[in-house]
C-alpha cells in the first residue's frame, strides 16, 4: 500500500488516513475488473483534484518522502478512502491539524466542511462557516448539510473535491490509465 502525505493527512477514528495517487490506483488495477476492484474497495472516495500547488508556511510539513515511493506531479489527483464514523460523527475537512481530512491549502478555513453519512448511507455536506465558501456544483452552500452526489464538483475556497463510490472510481480509473 503507498501512503501519500503530499498535502493531504489526516485521521480517521484514530487510523492514518488512507490515501491514494489516482494514477498508481489506475496502475495497481489496470488488468482488474469492475466487480475485483469493489470486492477488494468497496468503500466511498473523496477524490482531491489538486490544483496549482500554495506552499504553506515554512514550519509544516507537507512532504514525507519516506513515505512516497515515487514522484507525483503539482496537479496530481488523490483519492482518500472515506469511511464514517460508527457513532454517525461528521468527518471534518480543512487545513488545520485535527481535522479528519487535513488539505494543507490557504483558501481552506481551519474547518471548512463536514461530511456526514446520513441514515440512507448517503453523504451529506455542509459548510461549518468557512472565509471562502463552499459550492456545490457552483452553487454556494451553508450549514445545513445537502446531498453530495458521486461526481459532482465541490469547491472548498480553490480546492476541488468529488465524491465516488467504488464502481465510479474504477470507472474514472479506466479513463486514467
Amino acid at each position: 500500500m503507498l501512503r501519500v502525505t503530499v498535502a493531504v493527512s489526516g485521521r480517521l477514528r484514530g487510523e492514518a488516513l488512507r490515501g491514494y495517487l489516482l494514477t498508481w490506483l489506475a496502475r495497481q488495477y489496470r488488468d482488474s475488473d469492475l466487480r475485483a476492484f469493489v470486492r477488494e474497495h468497496p468503500q466511498d472516495w473523496l477524490v482531491w483534484e489538486a490544483g496549482p500547488w500554495r506552499p504553506p508556511s515554512r514550519r509544516r510539513e507537507t512532504l514525507r518522502t519516506e513515505e512516497v515511493r515515487f514522484a507525483a506531479t503539482a496537479k496530481e489527483p488523490i483519492a482518500i478512502v472515506l469511511e464514517p464514523a460508527a457513532d454517525g460523527a461528521p468527518l471534518r475537512v480543512g487545513r488545520a491539524a485535527g481535522n479528519d481530512i487535513v488539505i494543507d491549502d490557504p483558501t481552506l478555513s481551519r474547518v471548512h466542511l463536514e461530511l456526514v453519512r446520513d441514515g440512507e448511507a448517503r453523504w451529506r455536506v455542509g459548510d461549518v462557516g468557512s472565509s471562502n465558501g463552499t459550492r456545490l456544483a457552483g452553487v454556494r452552500i451553508g450549514r445545513e448539510p445537502v446531498p453530495l452526489p458521486v461526481g459532482v464538483v465541490l469547491e472548498a475556497g480553490a480546492a476541488r473535491l468529488s465524491l465516488y463510490d467504488a464502481a465510479a472510481l474504477f470507472l474514472r480509473l479506466r479513463g486514467a490509465a
